[in-house]
């Protein structure tokens, strides 16, 4: 029966999988974190994740950059000897890890390392052997938000308007932009003032893209919301409305946040995308680094292929993974719709116009 150690850091991902992956009934919790974390509230936040019982928890505040005073403070530590223990190594800073595996080299333990995207944990000590994550461990929307310090306070239920989410997808698909779509161009007209205005010019596509990715990773209800409204935990003032995330979902422990755009017209300038691709960045700055960020719109990027590499810099630059395009919609319906656009996708006539352009650039 192992009692767990985490250290504390602002990527909470990596223990929250270690707990639920070696938690057992009677093991104890002990959190390693620095004045700073505890500021931010990151172990709070993990701890009302994952619902562990407050008796069972113990923080141990240590000074993050003083490795005498750590050897000191984890010393003064009344860490039960006879106990076995499993430590995470993942978090905080090199001092701190180095400082707990030096510690804990004194007791019954076995210390483990968790690299990113990797299927196994590295155990470096006692002795040095991979130990497989267990795969079936799904974390929730709410889990993952909850650890990061958020809680979800709005979401819109999925529902199916008329026409239908799939039937509008289909038809805008067909007329190659949502102008051309009379349910969607009449709205418009400055004379529609009909319930479904909101509806036909953007929210069904949203519904869209909520059921295609559901479906398409298999998503439970618990792991995938809709026009998604948080606060920060504890603050009595939630997100104003113009800050709700459109898609959020988990699938393979990463947070996917969606912003879904449905533009009229099938083509715009570059400086269309530019306030969406920046607001998306901007929001979800405080959800980690497996947080994972997509522009979904209904059009296609400018033409001009120095314009597009302008573009991509910027979504780059922003660590936007990817612009969801109409014509990736068109080619897609599996989980290659979230990889960036391969040079193979190209027409022999379009690399020969890319040619053309970096040639012409140099001149």
């Amino acid at each position: 029966m192992p009692h767990l150690v985490s250290i504390i850091s602002d990527q909470a991902v990596p223990n929250l999988l270690f707990i639920k992956q070696f938690t057992q009934p009677d093991s104890h919790f002990y959190f390693i974190s620095s004045q700073e974390m505890e500021e931010k509230q990151a172990t709070r936040n993990l701890k009302a994740a994952l619902k562990l019982p407050e008796k069972k928890c113990h923080t141990i505040i240590i000074d993050a950059n003083d490795a005498l005073l750590v050897f000191d403070q984890l010393k003064g530590h009344a860490f039960p000897s006879d106990a076995e223990y499993l430590i995470n190594l993942t978090g905080g800073n090199k001092l701190m890890s180095q400082m707990v595996f030096q510690h804990f080299m004194d007791f019954d333990s076995k210390m483990l390392y968790a690299p990113i995207n990797a299927f196994n944990y590295q155990q470096l000590f006692p002795e040095v052997i991979s130990i497989p994550k267990n795969t079936k461990i799904k974390l929730t929307l709410n889990e993952y938000l909850y650890a990061y310090g958020f809680e979800i306070m709005s979401e819109v239920p999925y529902f199916e308007g008329t026409p239908k989410p799939s039937v509008l997808f289909q038809k805008v698909l067909n007329a190659s932009e949502a102008g051309r779509v009379p349910e969607i161009a009449k709205t418009y007209n400055p004379e529609y003032k009909e319930p479904d205005r909101n509806y036909l010019q953007g929210n069904w596509f949203e519904f869209y893209c909520y059921h295609f990715f559901k479906q398409l990773f298999q998503l439970d209800d618990s792991q995938i919301s809709n026009s998604v409204g948080l606060k920060k935990i504890g603050s009595p003032v939630a997100y104003e409305h113009d800050n709700e995330f459109d898609i959020m979902f988990v699938h393979n422990n990463d947070l996917h946040v969606f912003e879904c755009k449905v533009y009229k017209n099938a083509i715009y300038k570059k400086e269309k995308f530019q306030e969406p691709m920046y607001k998306l960045a901007s929001l979800t700055q405080k959800f980690g680094l497996k947080c994972k960020k997509y522009l979904a719109i209904l059009a296609s990027l400018p033409e001009k292929t120095v314009t597009e590499e302008q573009l991509d810099h910027l979504r780059s630059n922003l660590g936007i993974n990817k612009i969801i395009t109409l014509e990736d919609f068109k080619i897609h319906r599996n989980e290659a719709i979230l990889n960036q656009r391969p040079i193979e996708y190209l027409s022999f006539h379009d690399k020969i116009n890319v040619l053309k352009e970096k040639f012409n650039s140099k001149n």
